[in-house]
């Protein structure tokens, strides 16, 4: 990483491997634990649209896993960025939208680090031998 920005980047790239998620209040496991019991399938990040309700029709809920890239770099200015795309709007789901690099999982792929920067490679043209994973953060269902 040393190699690929200043000391700020270094330092915030630093910040974010010692990442840990909050553990859920007492009020969230309970909220979460009711969800579940009602047939959902509930994120652990508890975000309200990711409760995805299956039990009508369990057939067609089948999660597909995609990965993201959230490419931090530094401007011109020495102000923190991160890369977005903005997706067709032919797209069958998130039409039009604003989004970070990546998409779904391909069965060559070793882990979500090499999905995420093979997409990004497709979609902006990154080279993946440029990317410096600093951390992972947890999955979540998407409302689609």
């Amino acid at each position: 990483m040393d190699s690929y920005g200043s000391q700020r980047l270094v330092a915030l790239a630093q910040q974010l491997r010692f990442y840990k998620p909050p553990s859920p209040s007492p009020d969230e496991i309970e909220e979460q634990n009711i969800e579940e019991s009602a047939g959902k399938v509930v994120s652990q990040v508890g975000f309200q649209e990711s409760a995805t309700s299956i039990f009508k029709d369990r057939e067609r809920f089948r999660p597909k896993r995609a990965a993201v890239l959230v490419c931090i770099f530094e401007g011109d200015a020495g102000e923190f960025r991160v890369i977005l795309t903005k997706r067709s709007s032919r797209l069958s789901t998130h039409s039009g939208e604003v989004s970070l690099p990546g998409g779904k999982v391909d069965e060559r792929d070793k882990d979500d680090f090499e999905t995420a920067t093979r997409e990004a490679k497709e979609e902006i043209g990154l080279d993946p031998s440029l990317v410096d994973v600093v951390t992972v953060l947890e999955p979540f269902l998407s409302k689609v």
